[in-house]
C-alpha cells in the first residue's frame, strides 16, 4: 500500500498494510482513488500543478500508463532532493525489489529511523523517515536490489557489523545526515 506525500489527502486514512494482505473492499477503494488521481491527471493536462504528484505519478505507473509521461515532468519541476536525480527518478528506485518483501523493509526502515534518532542529525527540513527512504534509494541504485539495505540492519557479527556500520554511515552522509556527539562517543566501542 502507499500513503501520499500530503498528509491532509484521503491517501492519509487508508492504514498501511501488504496488498495481499488487505481487505477486498480496501483494495477496491485504493484502485478507486488511484483512478481518481488518472481523472485529475486528465483535467491537469494543461494546469500549471497537479493537486497531489506523488500519487498521480504511483496511479499512472500502475493504472494509467498514458500519465506516466506528464506525472513525470510535475515531478521533476524543480523538485529535485538529489543533484542528479528528480522525484521520479527517486520513486521508481523506491518501488519494492524482487528479493524484499514490504514487510522486510517495513522493519530495516523501522530499525533504521531508530539509528538516525539516536546516532544522527539530518539534513535541514527532512525526517529520519526520509532520510532512510534517500539511504535505501541510494544503496537499492549502486547494487540493483534490497539485500544491502536490509543488511545493514541485521546483527552478522563484529567484522561484518563495523562493515555494515561504515556503509551506513556513508550512505546517511550522502543523503545529507551528519554523525551527532553520541555518534562519536560510540566510534570505536566494543
Amino acid at each position: 500500500m502507499v500513503a501520499s506525500l500530503d498528509p491532509s489527502s484521503s491517501w492519509a486514512s487508508v492504514e498501511p498494510a501488504a496488498w495481499d494482505d488487505a481487505d477486498p473492499t480496501v483494495r477496491e477503494t485504493v484502485v478507486g482513488m488511484g483512478l481518481d488521481a488518472c481523472i485529475r491527471a486528465d483535467d491537469a493536462v494543461n494546469a500549471s500543478e497537479l493537486e497531489d504528484p506523488a500519487i498521480t505519478w504511483l496511479a499512472a505507473r500502475f493504472l494509467c500508463e498514458e500519465h506516466r509521461e506528464v506525472a513525470d515532468e510535475f515531478l521533476s519541476n524543480d523538485a529535485t532532493t538529489s543533484p542528479t536525480h528528480t522525484m521520479a527518478d527517486l520513486f521508481e528506485l523506491a518501488l519494492v525489489q524482487d528479493d524484499a518483501t514490504a514487510t522486510d523493509l517495513l522493519d530495516a526502515n523501522t530499525i533504521c529511523v531508530g539509528a538516525l534518532a539516536l546516532a544522527w542529525e539530518v539534513h535541514a527540513g527532512f525526517t529520519p523517515e526520509a532520510t532512510c527512504w534517500l539511504i535505501r534509494v541510494q544503496s537499492v541504485e549502486e547494487t540493483g536490489g534490497d539485500a544491502e539495505y536490509l543488511s545493514l540492519f541485521d546483527n552478522a557479527g563484529d567484522v561484518e557489523n563495523a562493515a555494515t556500520d561504515a556503509r551506513f554511515g556513508e550512505l546517511a552522509e550522502a543523503s545529507g545526515a551528519k554523525p551527532n556527539a553520541l555518534s562519536e562517543l560510540l566510534e570505536g566501542v566494543e
